[in-house]
């Protein structure tokens, strides 16, 4: 069985490398592999065979015979349970618990995200994201819970995507932190790059790029604070990457927090996507989606009312 898939670089998606691009949309296939079907010209660009290093550009054709895990490793309908907050005929607005992973990849080939919008959306899904990533215009980590915008409409992806690199999409998350920053509310406003060394870690590299995160305290108890981060650059891991820099990483985060997590987190970072707000793309309505924080903030969240009752009585 021989499939042909193609897709053109939208606006936004010029300068990476066409081996990098099909791992990136395709990742059950590696990059290695990627590479050895371009130089085997089973990978062309606007009709012409290149190679893996080609820098590609908006509006350049991408045409590529699928490897045989592609076709078999097809995303399924899985009876997951799903929790919509929004819906129309363009898209839709899901909460995302935290553990699940948005999307199938390398030891995450099911139990996904995508598995489970395939189930409560049939075949309304977009698919200008890439066969493996039906619906999926941005994502959230792992261990971060919250909500998600899913397109059901090519255009609407494509305007939606625009959105997001205009920086016309707000997204706000709350955030359980350790420690107390010096100031009430603040911008970061430091570049993120991939680590060197550990390659699933970012930081702060001067050659990084550009990164902001707004943050405003809402609570604290003097050993933790409850905040509201707002990103207006979406940097992948950015708010992880950027409090941990200013020494308050989010309690439970491992990776950059190290071991430290004061509670029961469930094995999560405190950390949840609890607000979306756009002008609609299509019906130029405001959308303005909110959702509560989940129970593992909870011991976190009465500390920081037991703390208010004290100075209110006193």
């Amino acid at each position: 069985m021989m499939r042909r898939e193609s897709f053109i670089i939208q606006a936004g998606q010029g300068g990476v490398r066409l081996d990098k691009t099909l791992a990136l949309r395709f990742p059950f296939v590696s990059r290695e592999k990627w590479q050895a079907r371009i130089r085997a010209g089973l990978v062309t660009v606007n009709d012409k065979e290149t190679m893996p290093s080609r820098k590609l550009q908006p509006g350049d054709l991408i045409a590529a015979i699928m490897p045989d895990e592609i076709i078999q490793g097809q995303p399924l309908a899985e009876l997951i349970p799903i929790t919509v907050l929004y819906e129309d005929e363009w898209f839709a607005i899901v909460e995302k618990e935290a553990g699940i992973v948005v999307h199938p990849g390398f030891g995450y080939e099911t139990g996904t995200l995508v598995n489970a919008l395939l189930s409560r959306f049939s075949d309304r899904l977009s698919d200008a994201g890439g066969a493996h990533r039906p619906g999926i215009v941005h994502r959230l980590d792992k261990g971060t819970s919250g909500l998600l915008i899913v397109t059901l409409d090519d255009q609407a992806h494509t305007r939606i995507s625009r959105s997001f690199r205009e920086r016309n999409v707000e997204r706000y998350y709350d955030a359980i932190v350790h420690g107390v920053p010096d100031s009430d509310r603040a911008m970061i406003d430091m570049p993120i790059g991939r680590a060197k060394v550990e390659r699933m870690r970012m930081e702060i590299r001067a050659d990084g790029k550009p990164s902001q995160t707004l943050f405003e305290m809402v609570a604290t108890d003097g050993e933790y604070t409850h905040m509201k981060c707002r990103l207006i650059t979406g940097r992948t891991h950015q708010i992880r990457v950027h409090l941990a820099y200013i020494g308050h990483p989010v309690v439970g985060d491992l990776l950059y927090g190290g071991r430290r997590s004061g509670s029961d987190t469930h094995g999560y970072q405190l950390l949840h996507a609890s607000r979306i707000a756009f002008d609609h793309p299509i019906t130029k309505e405001r959308i303005d989606v909110s959702c509560p924080l989940p129970a593992r903030f909870e011991p976190f969240i009465q500390r920081f009312r037991a703390i208010s009752v004290q100075d209110s009585d006193s």
